[in-house]
């Protein structure tokens, strides 16, 4: 049994409760883990949609001592010396679980100690994915992404450098996969609800997330920006793969049978996210390519950089007076 004084144990709840962000979170509680129990490797697993575990992919620079292989929930946690501790949800459903490997196993006393550590992991958890959720669409919110967004430029800066030699010369279209933002904003929306109801204003905003949702992979990042704005990062092979990608939403939309309200459609306007992107930069151009396809008859996806390259539009300049 690990015999840490209770003011350590204490200090190491602190440190794993001084995270906002729900990765940084998952990190937190694998070295938390570590410093405790000493395991041979820890690892959390995410419920997928169809409730099998998934390796949580996001952890790769987090994980105590890394397993090898691609190996499957079911493999590992069949293996001799693992503990197995569900990841809970508010509503106590589960969310996921943490393997622990140890020789010799956990003792009684450590897993009523690490019983324990989840409560405080899991409480902590509800109120911090509570606030980062928007309450009608279950989408992550526009606050998340603004607390968020240096974070992932910070990502993404590091995928350029991984992945090009000279990252000031990366293109778009040169392969190897780019980061690109999309911002989705409803068109008409004002006269579905002058017409319908705000209740069935809000129906459309409820099913517009979802076909977000099923439209982009889990490691995309999707957002109610507000009222019937929405944005999402995805990471895709080059400029033509983000276009189609977006494409493919826009037509699924514009399909869709909205029981309410009949027909809703879609501009969307689409920038790449490079290596030297800054968030203010970022959401003007995204902007400025929104407010394009929105004057140029809606139901459209609109490109940035390509805007600019055909002189359709100027390039964004951003004035702090203005």
């Amino acid at each position: 049994m690990n015999t840490l004084s209770s003011p350590a144990i204490v200090r190491m709840i602190a440190a794993l409760t001084d995270h906002r962000d729900v990765n940084l979170l998952e990190a937190s509680l694998l070295k938390t883990v570590a410093d405790l129990f000493a395991p041979g490797w820890a690892v959390i697993f995410h419920l997928g949609s169809d409730d099998v575990p998934e390796f949580s992919s996001s952890l790769r620079d987090g994980i105590v001592s890394q397993i090898d292989g691609p190996q499957t929930f079911a493999e590992l946690v069949s293996t001799t010396g693992v503990t197995s501790f569900p990841i809970m949800s508010n509503a106590r459903k589960v969310l996921g679980y943490l393997l622990v490997h140890r020789t010799p196993e956990l003792s009684t006393d450590e897993q009523a100690l690490m019983a324990d550590l989840f409560r405080v992991y899991d409480n902590y958890l509800a109120v911090l994915r509570d606030s980062q959720i928007d309450r009608l669409t279950g989408l992550l919110n526009r606050r998340t992404f603004d607390d968020q967004l240096d974070r992932a430029l910070g990502l993404i800066r590091r995928a350029y450098h991984d992945n090009s030699d000279d990252t000031s010369k990366r293109k778009v279209g040169e392969g190897n996969g780019c980061f690109f933002m999309g911002e989705i904003d409803i068109d008409h929306f004002k006269s579905f609800n002058d017409r319908f109801g705000h209740l069935n204003g809000d129906e459309v905003l409820v099913l517009l997330a979802r076909i977000l949702r099923s439209a982009f992979r889990k490691t995309d990042l999707i957002y109610r920006f507000g009222g019937e704005e929405f944005v999402v990062i995805v990471y895709v092979d080059d400029r033509n793969d983000a276009e189609m990608t977006f494409e493919r939403l826009r037509r699924s939309i514009e399909n869709h049978a909205f029981p309410r309200v009949g027909k809703v459609t879609v501009s969307i306007g689409i920038t790449e996210i490079r290596d030297t992107s800054i968030p203010v930069e970022l959401l003007g151009r995204a902007d400025q390519a929104l407010y394009y396809a929105k004057t140029h008859g809606r139901n459209q996806v609109s490109f940035y950089e390509a805007l600019v390259a055909s002189g359709e539009i100027e390039p964004y300049h951003n004035d702090p007076d203005n």
